[in-house]
């Protein structure tokens, strides 16, 4: 699914320091894994997800997705693989305010062009435990709601990949356990997950722990089956 080879990526900004976000990260990950990247504040892993979505663009190293090679591809064709191949699922939710459930997990799939966009929606809410909330705005709904609406949205297209972005931050417990079981669920059914965190617990979850340090991929564990 994801082959990562020798990916650096640096940022520069006239008369500032350069931050090298990315040094030298080497990372595969299969169709159906869930594997969570755990590390603190500044130590790449957001930038890796977005090296991952196609959000961004590393200055060295070879990126493979589903076993295309992604550099030289335009912008056009980057989005339309983005759309295509990968759901996302950010900390924020990212739910346009004025518009329904419904129609916020419609967008993608609007995108796509799909013409089935509004059944598809439907069905993705339900899956997620809101069919009844589809009509609601989100200012309507709890924060664990809203996050659900977001991963409604990511899974609407039926995407191989979903990469959520430190999706529980926001949460009280009982909401984050919530979406945390629902990641499960969703990796049983294939889904391949990767889980951006900072939260040791929240990264116990997933059955692989990739460790970032410093832009340093530094630990790489697969969590023992249990029974």
């Amino acid at each position: 699914m994801i082959e990562l080879t020798g990916i650096s990526r640096t940022y520069r900004r006239a008369g500032l320091p350069e931050v090298a976000a990315l040094r030298g990260v080497s990372l595969g990950i299969g169709a159906g894994e869930f594997v969570a990247v755990l590390g603190p504040s500044g130590s790449g892993k957001s930038t890796l997800m977005a090296v991952m979505g196609l959000l961004d663009r590393p200055d060295a190293g070879i990126y493979r997705l589903r076993d295309q090679t992604v550099a030289g591809l335009s912008e056009e064709a980057l989005a339309t693989l983005r759309n295509r191949a990968i759901g996302f699922v950010f900390q924020a939710y990212h739910l346009l305010p004025r518009t329904t459930a419904l129609e916020n997990v419609q967008l993608p799939l609007l995108y796509a062009g799909r013409r089935d966009h509004r059944q598809r929606a439907r069905a993705a809410l339900a899956a997620v435990g809101l069919g009844d909330r589809a009509d609601h705005y989100a200012h309507e709904l709890s924060g664990g709601q809203q996050q659900r609406v977001a991963i409604a949205r990511a899974i609407a297209n039926e995407p191989a990949l979903i990469l959520a972005d430190e999706p529980t931050g926001n949460l009280d417990p009982a909401a984050a356990d919530g979406i945390m079981a629902l990641f499960e669920a969703l990796n049983a059914q294939g889904v391949t997950l990767v889980l951006i965190t900072h939260d040791e617990a929240v990264a116990a979850r997933a059955r692989r722990v990739v460790r970032l340090e410093a832009g340093v991929l530094v630990s790489d564990r697969v969590r023992e089956a249990v029974g």
